[in-house]
């Protein structure tokens, strides 16, 4: 296959996966009310181990799970890795069950800004000028919500801030990324199973109640598919093209928000959006500066 191929091959399979990451909360509204965003992340995790699972088998690689849950200090780094995606996973299905999506795609788009703040914090990256101002710009409209909430905007804190740290303690292992998200989600499993144990003990299991085990099942497939779309993009572009794109899952979050859940925009939290997009390029236009100075 020519590079031209390669290229747009990897160009769909990055949209694709940002284009499904972008209109989950339409598939996390498909639950029942009473399913709690709990339990929603349990059978997530659950069934996100399964499909893995038969993935690894396929492409035979299955094997190489033993090998790494042998070493002490990966299993470790992976269990930490696991707790921080989970509870990442577990704030955005609560934003969605509770009418916040456009609080988490809020949160989506500070996320590369994020990113970079942890990055001059934990490994000493260096900030440009250009980035040092949108991260300014940032923290101004984090000021502008809180002014307009009276209190801290928790769920655009925290998604950023959990994959963040997510992404430092996954930059510290050389796993690969579904073999590393396999292991992550089974170490998390024993709490997951736990709970759905506990549920069904209390008699408010909804596993067996009609179109709620269909969904549950294919949220499974949901987080396993995307992912595999993104990896496969990431082998055929470069992540600078790929981190463009990313901002396709937070935009058409935003929209399915406002347009199809009727959630109110308003104009401080119209403002917020506003800066960041405004920070969001000059943070790509620093990069693509820096990227032409060393070429």
């Amino acid at each position: 296959m020519d590079i031209k191929n390669q290229k747009a091959q990897g160009f769909f399979y990055a949209v694709s996966s940002f284009v499904a990451w972008g209109f989950f909360p339409i598939f996390f509204k498909l639950f029942d009310e009473s399913v709690s965003a709990y339990e929603i992340l349990a059978h997530r995790i659950i069934w996100s181990v399964f499909f893995m699972s038969i993935v690894l088998l396929f492409i035979k690689k299955l094997q190489n799970i033993k090998i790494l849950l042998q070493n002490k200090s990966t299993r470790k780094a992976l269990f930490l890795s696991g707790l921080l995606i989970s509870a990442n996973w577990g704030v955005y299905v609560y934003a969605v069950a509770n009418d916040k999506i456009l609080e988490a795609s809020l949160g989506y788009f500070i996320n590369p800004l994020m990113n970079i703040i942890f990055g001059f914090l934990v490994f000493k990256e260096k900030i440009s000028k250009i980035s040092a101002i949108a991260i300014f710009i940032v923290i101004f409209a984090i000021g502008v919500q809180i002014y307009a909430l009276k209190a801290l905007p928790v769920i655009s804190l925290l998604l950023p801030i959990t994959f963040a740290l997510y992404g430092v303690v996954r930059k510290q292992i050389r796993v690969a990324a579904l073999e590393g998200l396999f292991i992550e989600t089974l170490l998390v499993l024993p709490f997951a199973l736990g709970y759905v144990f506990y549920l069904s003990l209390i008699s408010q299991n909804h596993f067996t109640n009609g179109t709620n085990t269909t969904i549950m099942i294919i949220s499974g497939i949901a987080t396993v598919v995307p992912l595999l779309a993104f990896n496969a993009a990431t082998t055929r572009i470069n992540l600078s093209t790929i981190g463009y794109i990313q901002y396709l899952s937070p935009t058409l979050s935003m929209l399915c928000g406002v347009f199809l859940f009727h959630e109110e925009l308003g104009f401080y939290r119209g403002i917020s959006f506003v800066l960041i997009w405004i920070a969001l390029f000059l943070s790509g236009f620093g990069t693509m500066i820096n990227t032409k100075s060393k070429s």
